[in-house]
């Protein structure tokens, strides 16, 4: 692979067991920015302290019972807080409360099993109709013979009193929910809650081969309870490729591997929207698409089907072959929703209404000139930061997405 970003530096991605070379003091050249990037209007949602307060990697919308959706939004993700703002959503609006995660019953579980937890991330909060408090954290584990750390995913409960109108702060996980405590596997991250018509789901990432080619899917899992599984497989929503093989947008960046993840789902007007991310998460190349399914589950073998756009200007290396017209990206000026000027890396993204019907993209990213490296040369995720911008949503009720053109499925869902 010859990728044409600069990259500002990587880090092993151990919970996906890829590791991307550094490339320390490349030099970018000098590059035209189309007028895109002035005309989509992203906010910041935090205000940065010197601290390092109002950072957040991986932000996601907290789904909320029926009286708090209607009063705020709340947002947590993989570093350790929580964000809340009260409608209307406006710049800096959010305010940042610490949050702590133990590995509580759990650890003593991976330590009989003869492992050790690494880390703890996407800590995705979730509330259902009564009121009630889970996350679906991801954890990294170790063992002696396994030392590069792969990750599960497990449920947490609150610790101490609760109330329905906040969010807790203090967390241990309890349960596995996917994974293995003994066998390294790639994948089982990304991990949080869908409820949908009272049915409970577990929306998640795991891998489907090995490095160094690492590819992964997007899958959907039946729930019994926040903590029990159902006993039926997951369904997978989304692989990377489309329906003519495989993408070079979905590079990881110098890499073989090719990933979709981060997924949200919406659903808007009896549609389905999975917003996923592409891409080496920590450079320019990581951005934002969507897919779309006329059913929560695909039918037989299919997918949710990426917005695609013919790249005529051989932009992306193949020229007339389709490519996914991506909803956010840095990467390539000459292509749509380039937004370089404002955030680096856009991703980890969530589509969400609020009360009034406005749509709002949660997204994060580096602002731009915010991209230290530390001693190892490797660009500091904790800089990640979350961004909102708004959404035109234009979906017909009654058109299938099987029946759409390209360029008509690209309007269902704008940038403003």
């Amino acid at each position: 692979m010859n990728p044409s970003f600069c990259l500002h530096g990587l880090r092993t991605i151990a919970y996906l067991s890829v590791i991307a070379t550094s490339i320390v003091g490349t030099t970018c050249a000098a590059q035209a920015f189309d007028s895109t990037a002035d005309s989509l209007r992203l906010i910041p949602l935090t205000t940065i302290n010197s601290s390092g307060d109002g950072y957040m990697a991986d932000p996601q919308p907290v789904r909320l019972d029926r009286a708090n959706a209607l009063r705020e939004v709340i947002i947590s993700g993989t570093t350790h807080a929580v964000l809340q703002c009260s409608f209307p959503v406006l710049a800096e609006c959010f305010s940042s409360r610490s949050l702590r995660v133990t590995g509580g019953s759990l650890q003593s579980m991976i330590a009989a099993a003869g492992g050790q937890i690494t880390n703890i991330q996407n800590i995705d909060l979730f509330q259902n109709d009564r009121g009630e408090w889970h996350a679906a954290v991801t954890i990294g584990i170790h063992t002696m013979a396994h030392p590069k750390h792969w990750t599960v995913v497990a449920h947490a409960h609150p610790v101490g009193p609760v109330s329905p109108d906040t969010p807790p702060t203090d967390w241990a996980a309890d349960s596995l929910l996917a994974g293995s405590l003994t066998e390294a596997s790639n994948g089982n991250y990304d991990g949080k809650y869908y409820e949908e018509d009272g049915r409970l789901y577990l929306l998640y990432v795991r891998g489907i081969a090995p490095p160094p080619a690492l590819r992964n899917e997007i899958v959907l899992q039946p729930m019994q309870t926040e903590t029990e599984i159902a006993s039926v497989p997951a369904s997978v929503l989304l692989t990377p490729g489309d329906r003519d093989g495989e993408l070079n947008s979905e590079w990881y960046a110098n890499t073989q591997a090719k990933l979709v993840e981060a997924p949200y789902l919406s659903r808007v007007a009896g549609k389905h929207l999975l917003v996923y991310s592409t891409g080496a998460y920590l450079t320019e190349g990581y951005k934002t698409g969507v897919a779309w399914s006329d059913s929560l589950m695909p039918v037989g073998n299919g997918r949710y089907r990426k917005v695609l756009l013919r790249d005529a200007g051989n932009v992306w290396g193949q020229r007339g072959r389709l490519e996914v017209r991506y909803l956010l990206q840095s990467q390539k000026p000459q292509w749509p929703n380039f937004v370089g000027k404002q955030v680096v890396g856009p991703g980890v993204a969530a589509a969400l209404a609020a009360p009034d019907g406005q749509w709002w993209l949660y997204l994060n990213g580096f602002a731009p000139g915010d991209m230290p490296e530390g001693a190892d040369g490797k660009v500091q995720g904790s800089h990640r930061r979350p961004f909102g911008l708004r959404l035109r949503m234009n979906v017909p009720s009654d058109r299938r997405v099987g029946e759409v053109s390209d360029s008509e499925l690209a309007n269902w869902i704008l940038p403003q």
